[in-house]
């Protein structure tokens, strides 16, 4: 029984390590972080493999699985309208006119 739970306790952990990570890691990932919470070599003792691993990660935490396995959608930045121009009365009358030809 008590093997089961520590099992468990195990399970969690490496669910919880890779939600932060935001991703499934492979082994290979697995072993070149440093910061992981359990050595790869603990989790063959109690799994055996990998992908055993995996596979009772996915039937035993179903909800951790799919936050895990679904990609974060980032929302999308807010487009604030262009700020309007504002027109100045005397701007129009400060530009030169253009000279009419005169007729003689």
């Amino acid at each position: 029984m008590a093997r089961a739970r520590a099992r468990r306790v195990v399970l969690q952990d490496i669910a919880m390590y890779m939600l932060e990570k935001g991703k499934v890691l492979s082994r290979h990932d697995w072993e070149k972080d440093d910061n992981t919470p359990i050595r790869v070599g603990l989790i063959f003792n109690y799994f055996g493999n990998w992908s055993r691993m995996l596979g009772i990660l996915e039937n035993e935490l179903p909800d951790v699985w799919k936050q895990i396995n679904t990609p974060k959608v980032e929302p999308k930045p807010k487009v604030e309208p262009a700020p309007k121009q504002k027109v100045d009365p005397l701007e129009a009358l400060s530009k030169a006119a253009k000279a009419e030809k005169s007729e003689d």
